[in-house]
């Protein structure tokens, strides 16, 4: 059925069937606001991804679209150490589109906020021209509010899981290679991974200074918690984490995915060098692998990066600017 012989209203009263109670709602889906009971430090982040800019349908199913469009809103809440409360959902839709397929898109969604106890308690839809989803995510901060500020000089820089695979994934779905290789960087790009417990558990045990997720590119998000925190930084190009899938496609020694390509969703930051053996403990608890790339070093220093042999490493650009031309 096409959402034009359904229509919005009908559609949407279909979907509150769909979200769970939660009693932290005092009222949800229906209603001109939302109300919800809040206590505490409340966060608040807010996305969009628009078709043919952040996604292709040919290249993702409305489900798979659905969780990743809750989860890069999660991995903000994730940076600063917060737990995903409740989310606004505004949806743009060509009136051709299939009501199947957006049921399909709330599933995913709301299968991901289930799954780390977040509820869906509102939003919007229009008739759009393209598919366009904006995201607005509510979080708790139960701890301390890390921020892109606070990193201070000799503290070491680590980063979660593996770099430079959403960026390669998208390669080779433009390239529409179909490897095994190329299959597990292409599930890095459509179904990433909010990385909350880790994020969550710095705040907890005071181990994070400065934290942000890469979504745009190591250098490029490392420049602004540099900036922030009005330091500076040196990676060694030999500690970036990179998967076998990563080093069978571009092999050894291609770092430069590693340092600039976005939607990774992994978090970054700085901590005091004598809190290592508490890094490595929270890398076993989590069972998400934490690398340390590299150090804070003063500001007048900037932000530099080593080759494999202490050389600077200068074949990279910064990251990902939506409106700067390449």
């Amino acid at each position: 059925m096409k959402l034009r012989d359904l229509g919005e209203f009908p559609f949407l009263r279909r979907l509150r069937n769909w979200v769970p109670a939660d009693p932290r709602v005092l009222l949800g889906l229906g209603d001109d606001c939302a109300a919800v009971a809040l206590s505490g430090t409340t966060l608040l982040t807010t996305d969009a991804m628009i078709e043919n800019v952040h996604f292709r349908r040919e290249w993702t199913s409305f489900f798979i679209l659905g969780e990743k469009a809750f989860t890069v809103n999660a991995s903000d809440i994730a940076a600063m150490g917060g737990e995903p409360t409740f989310a606004l959902l505004s949806l743009g839709v060509p009136q051709e589109c299939e009501v199947e397929d957006l049921d399909a898109f709330f599933a995913g969604f709301v299968q991901a906020a289930g799954a780390c106890g977040a509820t869906l308690i509102g939003g919007n839809m229009s008739a759009a021209p393209c598919l366009m989803l904006s995201v607005t995510l509510l979080g708790r901060a139960p701890h301390k509010v890390l921020t892109r500020a606070g990193a201070q000089v000799g503290d070491d820089l680590y980063v979660t899981g593996t770099l430079g695979d959403a960026a390669l994934g998208l390669r080779m779905l433009q390239e529409g290679r179909d490897s095994a290789e190329a299959q597990l960087v292409k599930d890095r790009f459509l179904r990433p991974t909010a990385r909350l417990t880790v994020g969550s558990e710095t705040a907890a045990h005071g181990i994070a200074t400065a934290m942000i997720d890469v979504s745009d590119g190591l250098l490029q998000d490392l420049g602004h918690l540099c900036e922030e925190s009005r330091v500076g930084a040196v990676i060694d190009v030999p500690a970036l984490p990179v998967s076998s899938a990563y080093r069978v496609l571009l092999g050894e020694g291609d770092w430069h995915l590693a340092l600039t390509g976005g939607e990774d969703y992994e978090l970054l930051f700085s901590a005091a060098a004598q809190l290592r053996p508490a890094v490595e403990a929270l890398a076993q608890r989590s069972g998400c692998p934490i690398t340390c790339i590299g150090r804070i070093v003063p500001q007048a220093e900037g932000l530099s990066v080593r080759g494999p042999d202490g050389a600077p490493y200068t074949s990279v650009h910064a990251g990902y600017d939506h409106f700067r031309l390449a």
